[in-house]
């Protein structure tokens, strides 16, 4: 069974592929931290808050592109 913050590196790794942002990108948006992701992958132990907060992110962030592209 996996750890539960690998599945959350894992989610944002998936994010930053279908979206193609650069991880220090994301951690600037999401956190105001351009070394979030690269403290992930070094083994950073996110807690349950931040998680959370980038939940919250990924889907706004998701939704918001997607409601760009039906507008365009």
């Amino acid at each position: 069974m996996k750890h539960p913050a690998q599945t959350f590196l894992e989610e944002i790794e998936e994010f930053l592929n279908r979206t193609s942002m650069p991880a220090y990108k994301f951690g600037r948006l999401a956190l105001n931290d351009p070394n979030f992701v690269g403290d992930l992958r070094g083994g950073r132990m996110p807690n349950l808050g931040l998680v959370a907060r980038v939940h919250s992110f990924m889907s706004d962030y998701e939704k918001t592109r997607a409601d760009q592209e039906t507008a365009a």
